[in-house]
C-alpha cells in the first residue's frame, strides 16, 4: 500500500513551485535562493528522464515568474502562472513554432515539474500568439 497525506502533498507542491513572493517557492531554499522560477516551452516532448528541447525563434524566451501562483491547501493542485493577465509569446521567427510541453524550472535552469500539452504538438504560425491564461496550468500530486 502506498499513500501520501494531503498536508504533505501541499507542503511538497508549495515548496517546489512558485507560491511564494516574487515567483519563488514558499519554503524550499534550494529553489528559492535566486530569482523567480521560469516557465519554459519545449519543441520536443518532456519525459521523466530528459527535459524537452527549449523552443527557439524570435519572440520566444523563457518567462520568469514574478508573482506568486495559487498555493496548494489540503492537497489541492497549485495553479500558475500567477501573473495577472497570464503570459504570452508572439511568434516572429518567420516559420511555425511546434510546442510540445511546458516545464517549470528554478532560476538556475533546474527542472522541477513538466507536462506535455494535451493534443501536442501545438503549432503556432508566424505572427500568431501563444498564451497561457492566469491560473491555467495545474500541478498536482495524487
Amino acid at each position: 500500500m502506498a499513500a501520501i497525506d494531503q498536508t504533505m502533498v501541499s507542503n511538497i507542491l508549495n515548496a517546489t513551485l512558485p507560491t511564494g513572493t516574487t515567483g519563488k517557492p514558499s519554503a524550499f531554499t534550494a529553489l528559492s535562493s535566486a530569482g523567480g522560477m521560469k516557465v519554459r516551452l519545449t519543441s520536443t516532448d518532456s519525459t521523466a528522464s530528459a527535459a524537452g528541447t527549449t523552443l527557439t525563434g524570435t519572440g520566444y524566451s523563457d518567462t520568469v515568474l514574478t508573482t506568486s501562483s495559487t498555493a496548494s491547501s489540503a492537497g489541492s493542485a497549485v495553479t500558475l502562472p500567477g501573473v495577472s493577465g497570464g503570459i504570452s509569446w508572439t511568434n516572429a521567427s518567420g516559420g511555425n513554432w511546434v510546442i510540445h510541453s511546458i516545464e517549470v524550472q528554478d532560476n538556475a535552469n533546474t527542472r522541477a515539474w513538466f507536462g506535455n500539452f494535451t493534443g501536442d504538438p501545438i503549432t503556432v504560425a508566424n505572427g500568431n500568439t501563444f498564451a497561457i491564461a492566469q491560473n491555467a496550468v495545474s500541478v498536482g500530486l495524487s
